[in-house]
């Protein structure tokens, strides 16, 4: 049964919309033919949807990179591709905005001053849904596509909805979404991120954790939706 989506939530996602003009993005990679959505998901913006029979918000992305040392699950397209293993043209704050209808719940970025705080908010599920070249459908997790090295498996932490923050320009002092600049889902911590992991996790080269675990990763250049709800909703 479909389900409607409450009139207030709806208007809280327009005027989280509202902070910034929807900039244009680059067209996505074009290896492959750009799948169809679902008829009955309701669109939020480029490369965006709702889902409201499931409550997922479903992203399109594409698989960018699949060898070595990550920060990034998903970034802007344009942006962060050297360390990110998914890009897409969704604009930040619309996914944000998504998120909100899926009943997830921000909580706080990371904090480095006056002490370190792990991100905090909804653990969110990621599920990603591929056909490769020769039509042979995929699904799986997210974090089998991330391997920790001290482990040698996929990674066993649920990302949370840290939900980024709103900073002003120092140039034209105008506030704008900090994950604006391509910090989407983050593998390091950020605190720019929508989504990031719940622990300590460093940027630097030296003390990097996370890789990409190629043998689990759909080749480049493939289509990939991202499909994301909370784990819990009160």
């Amino acid at each position: 049964m479909t389900k409607t989506i409450p009139p207030l939530l709806l208007s809280l996602v327009t005027l989280f919309l509202a902070v910034q003009p929807l900039s244009a993005q680059e067209p996505l990679l074009k290896d492959l033919p750009r799948p169809k959505p679902d008829s009955a998901w309701k669109s939020l913006g480029d490369s965006l949807w709702f889902d409201p029979a499931s409550r997922e918000l479903v992203i399109l992305a594409q698989v960018v990179l699949r060898d070595g040392p990550l920060e990034h699950l998903l970034c802007l397209r344009g942006t962060k591709e050297h360390e990110a293993i998914l890009t897409t043209s969704a604009e930040a704050r619309a996914i944000h905005a998504g998120l909100l209808l899926t009943k997830a719940e921000p909580g706080h970025p990371v904090r480095f001053e006056p002490k370190f705080e792990s991100p905090t908010g909804s653990a969110m599920k990621i599920q990603l849904v591929w056909t490769d070249d020769k039509k042979q459908a995929g699904s799986t997790d997210a974090k089998n596509w991330i391997k920790n090295l001290k482990t040698e498996k996929p990674i066993t932490i649920d990302w949370v909805f840290g939900g980024s923050m709103i900073v002003t320009d120092p140039r034209t002092r105008k506030p704008f979404y900090a994950a604006t600049e391509g910090d989407y889902f983050t593998v390091a911590n950020f605190a720019s991120a929508i989504l990031d992991l719940p622990v300590p996790s460093s940027s630097s080269d030296a003390d990097r954790q996370y890789v990409a675990f190629t043998q689990n990763i759909a080749p480049l250049g493939n289509w990939v939706y991202m499909r994301l709800s909370p784990k819990s909703t009160k």
